[in-house]
């Protein structure tokens, strides 16, 4: 019986939390802080992805077609994902203001 492939876990793509007070000086570079530091550690979770798609290749020989196709798929995955730059902007969406109907 052929052990399942495992593929190594990836936290989601960090996001801005929507109901940001975005007057809120401390709390806005609190918030983009941990935008960025959540951005690095993806970052570094892709690079390991990239290392154990790259040792499965050494060891495996010949054979690294089909048992490492899972690493390689994960990877070409969060690469689409990233689509070109790993890092991107911290947005922040001011509040609509409200207009009276006329």
């Amino acid at each position: 019986m052929a052990a399942e492939p495992r593929t190594f876990p990836v936290s989601e793509f960090p996001t801005v939390d929507p109901d940001l007070d975005v007057y809120d000086r401390a709390a806005v570079i609190k918030s983009r802080d941990e935008f960025y530091r959540e951005q690095m550690v993806r970052i570094q979770e892709v690079h390991i992805v990239k290392d154990k798609m790259r040792w499965c290749y050494r060891r495996e020989g010949v054979n690294h077609l089909q048992n490492c196709r899972h690493l390689s798929q994960q990877y070409l995955d969060l690469m689409k994902e990233v689509r070109g730059s790993p890092i991107k902007p911290f947005k922040l969406t001011p509040p609509k203001k409200d207009t009276p109907a006329e």
